[in-house]
């Protein structure tokens, strides 16, 4: 059974939360951009982290490789905490303006979407035995919960994949729902993916390894601790690994292109344009840098977090694309004005996200720079003092709107 392009439409503005939302649409569609990349980021690190640990527990027997194994087995470990609790936001906005394609979507593969959960606290559970049995003179069987772990991160990137790009195509949920006029409800089909797009990403955490190798370089060169040898091969081993990552990602991406609609002019695509030129800056800067091994910087990893913004956008105008021949437009959602929440919300982002996340991120920022006991200085304190004050007040405020609004719906 098959819908036209206006009962789908229909359908769409139907399944539209009726209470609507607190603020113009435009405001979650650049926070749910915003956000995303940096979910992105910590995902192509974590999987790039792990890849690499793996393939360097298999040369161990060289002590460099054998150190790289274990820095990038813990690297992992944080990278999945971090991109877990980076995906919830994005997750959220795109909930807010894009519920009826994602609800119905996740609906569709519900044992898949229910499985995520249950595949990632396996993988993240393998990944950690591996973290834990992975230390100097290990024994090569412990590789194996790593392979696990490895796995199931990818089965769940897949997952997420197959959900967002599902979300894309509504002209096919009822045959996907009623195949042959037979309704199946059992959530257990993947019904759609895009190989070239898939593939893209999984070449983006090439990339960012080889970005994020760099940045580890120069994070660790003033410590005693790491002698020059080691550091300069796994600056050498960085540029290699971001010069494959590009080239990955060339090839994907024209794949990922070439499979979109012919309406879509993906080739002509001004930010299409620009990931590549992207990609093309980042094999130059790699190539430059491969004449002389010795210079570090944070260079190539600032320049991986502007081609996840581009992407991230680009992939955005792609979803608008998408829905435009089903009249779908956030802007044209319903809009219920709630200054005081969406006021709130931007409050605790700018002065609870900036100043307590600023002081973790400064504390330990030196704190790993620093061999041995690391000792605050006084603007780290200062800071500490600042992020402990905001939360007070973030506290009494959050009380003092919640007892507000409760005694004006109620007297």
């Amino acid at each position: 059974m098959e819908l036209d392009s206006h009962s789908i439409a229909t359908t769409l503005q139907v399944l539209r939360d009726p209470a609507g939302i607190p603020s113009h649409p435009i405001v979650f569609q650049v926070l749910m951009i915003a956000t995303w990349v940096f979910h992105i980021l910590f995902v192509n690190i974590a999987l790039g982290t792990a890849g690499l640990s793996l393939y360097a527990f298999a040369k161990r027997q060289t002590p460099h490789w054998e150190r790289l194994s274990i820095g990038m087995t813990k690297a992992a470990k944080v990278s999945v905490s971090m991109l877990i609790v980076l995906g919830v936001a994005p997750l959220l906005f795109t909930q807010v303006i894009y519920d009826p394609q994602w609800y119905s979507s996740n609906i569709l593969s519900g044992a898949w979407a229910i499985g995520f959960i249950f595949t990632l606290i396996l993988g993240y559970s393998s990944w950690f035995t591996f973290y834990f049995k992975n230390h100097q003179g290990a024994s090569g069987t412990v590789v194996w919960w790593g392979i696990i772990g490895l796995a199931f991160f990818l089965l769940d990137g897949f997952i997420m994949h197959a959900l967002s790009y599902q979300a894309l195509l509504p002209d096919q949920w009822m045959s996907w729902y009623a195949p042959n006029g037979k309704v199946d409800m059992s959530g257990t089909h993947i019904h759609a993916w895009q190989a070239g797009r898939f593939l893209f990403f999984i070449a983006m955490s090439v990339t960012v390894l080889g970005a994020f190798l760099k940045a580890y370089v120069n994070y660790y060169r003033v410590r005693e601790d790491y002698e020059a040898d080691y550091l300069t091969f796994v600056n050498r081993l960085g540029t290699k690994i971001i010069l494959v990552g590009v080239v990955a990602q060339i090839v994907t991406f024209t794949w990922w292109l070439a499979d979109l609609p012919a309406s879509f002019h993906a080739f002509s695509s001004p930010l299409a344009l620009a990931i590549f030129a992207i990609l093309i800056l980042l094999c130059g800067v790699s190539l430059r840098q491969q004449k002389v091994p010795h210079v570090t910087s944070y260079q190539a990893l600032a320049v991986t977090v502007v081609m996840a913004a581009v992407i991230a956008t680009f992939r955005e105008l792609l979803r608008m694309q998408y829905m435009l021949p089903y009249g779908y437009d956030i802007e044209t959602y319903k809009v219920m004005e709630d200054i005081p929440s969406t006021a709130l919300f931007f409050l605790t982002f700018i002065g609870v996200g900036g100043l307590v996340g600023g002081f973790f991120l400064t504390a330990i920022y030196k704190a790993g720079r620093t061999q041995g006991v690391y000792e605050a200085s006084p603007t780290v304190n200062k800071l500490a003092n600042s992020a402990i004050g905001i939360m007070i007040v973030w506290v009494g405020i959050f009380f003092m709107v919640g007892i507000f609004t409760w005694v004006s719906n109620t007297l």
